[in-house]
């Protein structure tokens, strides 16, 4: 979370998530040997380094580096990334990105429920990818997406859904989208004050 006190200046803001490294000029190296952009060249910050990469498609990420080594505890489940990529940049997205990762993909659903994306009348592709900086979400799109899809930055698994929505609420949080099961799993839309949407998900019973 990053609090400005002056108007958040371009182009911080749009990044869709930020991903600690262990090396700044071996990450960002990596990441222009891959197909990255630089848009904010590295700079220091009072704890270490940041810098703002931007793949193909569009996807504007942090990276930052820490100058003493963090220590955090294991998550209990993974949050999965989500980014949305035109059908015609998707394909240099994900080869520049899992270059840069040395991820793999996990499921390539050409037909997903639309559901996913508020379109329930239609389907779109959806990329699932994991690596070690995590879990990421693809959906490719033509843009025409209904609010607040697209807005969303992460997903967050839960054990129970419906626990976390009530706790969500009592601390201020809004439902956007109520609970919908699709693909194994129940999800919902919550916007945090502050304007932060993230979708929130948990494996659906069988």
């Amino acid at each position: 979370m990053f609090g400005f006190k002056t108007p958040v200046p371009y182009p911080f803001g749009a990044e869709r998530t930020g991903y600690l490294v262990t090396d700044m000029d071996e990450a960002i190296k990596t990441a222009k040997a891959s197909g990255a952009d630089v848009l904010v060249a590295t700079f220091p910050d009072p704890i270490g380094l940041d810098a703002v990469i931007q793949w193909p498609g569009g996807v504007n990420m942090q990276l930052y580096w820490h100058t003493t080594k963090p220590s955090y505890a294991a998550f209990e489940t993974i949050p999965e990334n989500r980014v949305y990529v035109s059908p015609e940049r998707v394909d240099a997205f994900t080869r520049s990105f899992l270059r840069f990762s040395h991820g793999k993909i996990v499921s390539d659903d050409a037909k997903a429920p639309g559901v996913e994306i508020g379109r329930s009348e239609d389907t779109y592709r959806r990329i699932r990818i994991e690596s070690v900086f995590g879990k990421m979400s693809v959906s490719v799109t033509n843009g025409h997406l209904p609010y607040p899809y697209g807005r969303e930055l992460t997903g967050y698994e839960v054990k129970d859904l419906q626990e976390t929505l009530t706790k969500a609420k009592a601390s201020g949080a809004i439902t956007l989208v109520e609970p919908y099961t699709s693909d194994r799993r129940t999800a919902a839309m919550v916007q945090f004050p502050g304007g932060y949407i993230a979708e929130i998900h948990a494996v659906a019973p069988k």
